[in-house]
């Protein structure tokens, strides 16, 4: 069984409102933004090991950016 995802044009939706609501926020509140959505994602997925595949992905994510 596949893992159901978001069409190409929603996740552009979401990393448009996503940047627009980080552009908005005060440097100093992006890290809890970001943290409190994070939170408020895993909430919604049913499997715990499916959270915890995504954390591992951004974080292999932001070595690929900064590395």
């Amino acid at each position: 069984m596949t893992t159901p995802t978001l069409p190409f044009a929603d996740l552009e939706r979401v990393y448009e409102q996503l940047a627009t609501t980080l552009d908005a926020l005060p440097e100093a509140q992006e890290r809890l933004f970001l943290a409190q959505l994070a939170l408020a994602l895993a909430h919604r997925v049913p499997d715990v090991a499916q959270v915890m595949a995504a954390i591992e992905e951004a974080r292999r994510g932001t070595e690929t950016a900064t590395g």
